[in-house]
């Protein structure tokens, strides 16, 4: 049998506007960028709806992806990976942690567990294994999109959260700027590992800007949102660059 994921989501709003930083190109590299030894499971119950990392569509082929809940600060949501099996590989985008409390397995701090939905472990192996021995290594997540900004129920003009999604690669930081105040670092929701809230003043009607840091560094500021209303998407109007 395969493995279980405790998955939490939404449907959402996806756009093909293309971003004004397409072209640029980076030279840096990362972790996980040579192959690394990992083992992948599968779950039969799978909802490509109710993932915890908001992915309304995935582009070329990704599927959607789990990680054992130790690697999450290594591998956080939005981590684009190469899985190979026996000369076959496939894509897999991170959207959701595998809860240690629910495999003994997954509470590993040293090795490295993935759990995939029933049709992309066929792809690598036949389902009758259950669990394979893979390689993995991180890549950007190919898309040609701008990132998107979700804001969640119940935000209000004193307190704001949201989720961003579509990134190229995951963040470490997300910063706000209200009214073109100073930049104020945004935490993440410790229940929901990539919800980040903000306290303060005017955080559904004053201006609004961002300004995201990649894992490598790559730091980017967003077009401004002057209003932002529950549950809204807004086009951030750029992407990291490769």
């Amino acid at each position: 049998m395969g493995g279980l994921c405790s998955c939490s989501g939404l449907d959402g709003i996806f756009s093909d506007d293309k971003d004004d930083n397409s072209s640029k190109e980076s030279s840096f590299t990362g972790k996980y960028t040579e192959p690394t030894t990992g083992t992948v499971t599968f779950y039969e119950g799978y909802d490509a709806a109710s993932v915890a990392y908001y992915v309304p569509q995935i582009e070329n082929g990704f599927y959607k992806c789990a990680v054992s809940e130790p690697k999450l600060a290594e591998l956080p949501p939005g981590t684009a990976l190469e899985i190979t099996y026996n000369g076959t590989t496939i894509h897999a985008l991170i959207t959701d942690l595998c809860p240690s409390s629910l495999n003994s397995n997954w509470t590993s701090k040293s090795s490295y567990f993935f759990d995939l939905a029933k049709d992309a472990f066929t792809k690598l192996a036949d389902e009758s294994l259950g669990v394979i021995d893979v390689t993995f290594k991180t890549t950007p997540y190919p898309t040609k999109s701008n990132i998107f900004f979700q804001a969640k129920d119940g935000i209000n003009e004193n307190w704001l959260a949201g989720r961003f999604y579509n990134m190229r690669y995951p963040l470490q930081k997300v910063e706000i700027s209200i009214n073109g105040s100073a930049y104020k670092q945004m935490t993440r929701l410790s229940s929901q590992n990539n919800w980040y809230k903000v306290d303060g003043q005017n955080l559904i009607s004053g201006k609004k800007k961002f300004r995201l840091t990649d894992v490598y560094g790559q730091v980017i500021e967003t077009n401004e949102i002057s209003y932002v209303a529950a549950m809204g998407t807004y086009n951030c109007g750029k992407n990291f660059g490769y």
